[in-house]
């Protein structure tokens, strides 16, 4: 029993013995530790370090036409190619100059709006560019009514009342846009007008035989059309109640030329006119109830006759034209219980033949 007691005495001692040695020296076992201290440089012995300068580097798109086709093969998928189509004119911009540099947008999505549907135009339009400047119309007494249809030197007709405006009143030389002094002759015509308010208007423009027939065809066109809205744009006249027409130099009223072939200037100033036509009831012939229509006609056409033989000018031919109308018009109003109706109706058809010969020799057709 002694030897163990020894033992444990000798364990017991040698742990005190380390303890003790711990703790007198606790620095010998930690690390050790070190203490910088920072002091300030001043500004003046600071070192200047120049910053290294920027590079902007420029990417300018390069065309298709200058990259090596054998490096798009290589670089290009395979895409199994669409059968061709019709090439589509493209416009083209102008490459950008080396000197600037062009900045694309980024691509955005547009909505594009479906275009607008056609409008369909009229036959016949506004030929004009008049400002609309609307007059009050007076109602004209029949007194003034034929004082102005005088003025005019109208004339009535199987076809209606007749008269002309000479084109120098109306328009400036080879123009088609109505003159402001044309102002008060045309505020008459529009009194007569007025008072005919329920005939329908006829406006033919014609010229004369200087120039081509299709250049007078369209500007008799536009200076009756530009009568015809001077109308419906100043007078408030209705358009479907006026029509239109030019004739060019199909209808002369004066011969262009003299006998001899040299120029005739006062009979081309007739022939340059716009004519109006104001179709009234007078338009058809006036058959009195116990007159005799066939004999009416026999006396228009006897008339025909004799200024056929002394017609020379196309004026004259016209006059014949006229009576082998009115002929014409008897003889078609002739009742089927007249004794004279079978004879009548072959008549209609010799007048008729009369009628296209005087009028081919006035230089209607």
């Amino acid at each position: 029993m002694t030897q163990p007691i020894k033992s444990l005495n000798l364990v017991i001692a040698s742990s005190l013995l380390l303890t003790t040695n711990a703790c007198q020296n606790p620095q010998q076992n930690s690390s050790k530790i070190t203490t910088y201290e920072i002091v300030p440089v001043p500004v003046t012995q600071l070192e200047k370090v120049n910053q290294t300068p920027r590079t902007t580097w420029t990417f300018k798109p390069v065309p298709m036409s200058r990259i090596d086709p054998q490096f798009l093969a290589k670089r290009r998928p395979t895409v199994e190619t669409p059968p061709p189509q019709t090439p589509v004119p493209v416009e083209t911009t102008p490459e950008p100059s080396s000197a600037t540099t062009e900045t694309l947008p980024p691509a955005t999505s547009v909505q594009v709006e479906p275009p607008p549907e056609p409008t369909v135009g009229t036959a016949e339009e506004d030929p004009t560019d008049s400002t609309r400047i609307m007059v009050e119309t007076v109602l004209p007494t029949p007194t003034e009514v034929e004082q102005t249809l005088t003025e005019l030197n109208a004339e009535t007709t199987i076809e209606g009342i007749k008269f002309n405006l000479s084109d120098n009143i109306l328009f400036e030389f080879d123009k088609y846009h109505v003159r402001a002094a044309a102002k008060p002759t045309l505020e008459k015509v529009n009194q007569v007008l007025t008072h005919f308010k329920d005939a329908q208007i006829l406006i033919h423009g014609h010229t004369d035989s200087k120039g081509t027939d299709e250049y007078n065809i369209e500007l008799s066109q536009k200076r009756a059309a530009a009568v015809k809205y001077y109308f419906v744009n100043n007078f408030q006249a209705e358009p479907t109640r006026i029509q239109t027409k030019g004739l060019g130099k199909s209808q002369p009223i004066a011969p262009n030329t003299n006998p001899n072939g040299s120029d005739n200037p006062q009979g081309r100033e007739k022939n340059r006119r716009v004519e109006f036509t104001i179709q009234t009831e007078t338009r058809t012939v006036e058959i009195a109830p116990n007159s005799d229509p066939f004999g009416e006609a026999v006396k228009k056409a006897t008339s025909a006759a004799t200024l056929t033989q002394a017609a020379k000018t196309p004026q004259q031919w016209l006059q014949v034209a006229k009576q082998w109308q009115e002929a014409i018009a008897f003889m078609e109003a002739v009742p089927q219980n007249n004794a004279n109706y079978v004879m009548a109706q072959v008549k209609v058809i010799e007048y008729q033949n009369n009628l296209k010969y005087a009028q081919k020799n006035a230089g209607l057709i």
